[in-house]
């Protein structure tokens, strides 16, 4: 006889454990995505160029996004546990390597290096897999929904906070500060991984041990990924142009530092409400269409942004919650497509490839923002750019067939 299957767990311990495990992605993904404030007070210490500065945060990416699959297999050999507490480390130590940087190298080394590292152990696939080893594959839509949704709480909380804290005391009191939330994601990692053995069993009851190449070649051989990768690298492109640069963008137009931190933080509030609307419509419309949508509403958008004028600190609060609400919302339906064509214990890893595929975009846009800039003084030739990929990827997602084929018999 068949074992019974457990009860679903209620909603208040899913709405407590979800609390716990966005705390989780949330400081790391927020840290990530408010490093543009940091760009003009690490050129100022380490006396580099603000383009200098934006290649680190380009390698940053890149790194970000290549160590993701490394440590999906790396969690799927040992555990999500190791990994993501080696996450919290390797944050910490890239903090104060940013504290101590006097040049290039050492600037390098610990914002591009132990910092892009730092997030591609604390990732979205990672910690997406453990919290529905906890909560069960049928909320897995809802605490996807979730954790997008903390990325925008991280940022919306440290985006004026670290711009208060640069002010007042410079990037020595800013990254002091930012010590005692990353040692904390420790604690709350053992919590969010309790339940992992459940996950790194398969479906039969064995552990599944994944190797690259073969699940590349799986992977490579999908429609529906390789549509997702044009999608999500054009994601890359567009989201880092918004952590890296919109703030200095910003404060170009005269907007005072203060403003422009509180009104980037718009931002991350809206990305909230964008990733949790998201998950929910996941569940009701077709993935591809809903992926279209988002590409097109961005290019749209920024489109408006670029031709409309005057650049007010409520023009651009209006820009940034109309980008907010597309921010993070592509990775609920992303997630969900690779969870529909791939097995379960195959999805941490290549969700990771996908991120590799978005930082790859992401690496593009924080780099070339900043040498655009330095030649043309105006970050209007990225802009449309970003418009144009944006509307490459709407086509790319509509595309995406809305079930999988049956296979045959």
């Amino acid at each position: 006889m068949s074992g019974r299957r457990s009860a679903p767990m209620g909603w208040l311990p899913f709405i407590a454990f979800g609390l716990i495990s966005c705390c989780l992605y949330g400081v790391g993904a927020g840290l990530r995505g408010d490093v543009g404030i940091l760009l003009n007070p690490l050129s100022q210490q380490t006396g580099l160029s603000y383009e200098s500065v934006s290649f680190c945060v380009a390698a940053m990416q890149l790194v970000f996004g290549a160590s993701q699959p490394a440590f999906g297999i790396l969690a799927n050999r040992t555990s999500s546990r190791l990994v993501l507490v080696l996450g919290a480390l390797l944050f910490a130590a890239s903090l104060l390597g940013m504290r101590a940087s006097v040049g290039f190298a050492s600037l390098f080394l610990s914002l591009s290096g132990l910092f892009g590292l730092g997030a591609g152990a604390v990732s979205f696939g990672l910690i997406l897999t453990s919290s529905v080893n906890f909560v069960g594959k049928s909320r897995a839509m809802a605490i996807s929904g979730m954790l997008n949704a903390a990325a925008g709480m991280g940022s919306f909380a440290l985006s004026p906070l670290l711009g208060a804290l640069v002010q007042s005391g410079g990037l020595g009191l800013a990254v002091a500060a930012m010590l005692a939330p990353v040692l904390a994601l420790i604690p709350i990692a053992l919590v969010v991984t309790s339940r992992d053995k459940r996950a790194e069993q398969g479906e039969s009851g064995s552990e599944e041990r994944l190797e690259l190449g073969p699940l590349m070649r799986e992977a490579l051989g999908n429609r529906t990924f390789l549509l997702l990768v044009a999608g999500f690298t054009t994601c890359g492109f567009h989201m880092v142009i918004i952590e890296s640069h919109l703030f200095s963008q910003y404060v170009s137009y005269g907007i005072d530092a203060q403003v422009a931190s509180w009104v980037f933080s718009l931002y991350g509030v809206f990305t909230i409400f964008g990733a949790l609307l998201s998950g929910w419509l996941s569940t009701r419309v077709a993935k591809g269409r809903l992926l279209a949508f988002y590409y097109v509403f961005r290019a749209l958008w920024v489109l408006a942004f670029i031709f409309l004028s005057p650049k007010t600190a409520l023009f651009a609060a209006l820009f940034s919650a109309g980008l907010g609400m597309t921010g993070d919302a592509t990775v609920s339906p992303t997630s969900g497509l690779v969870s529909r064509e791939f097995s379960f214990s195959k999805v941490a890893t290549l969700i990771g490839v996908l991120f590799f595929c978005h930082q790859v975009g992401a690496f593009a846009s924080a780099w070339l923002g900043g040498a655009l800039f330095s030649a043309t003084g105006s970050y209007t030739s990225l802009w449309l750019l970003d418009a144009a990929l944006c509307l490459a990827a709407g086509v790319a997602s509509a595309a995406i067939p809305e079930a999988r084929p049956a296979l045959p018999r």
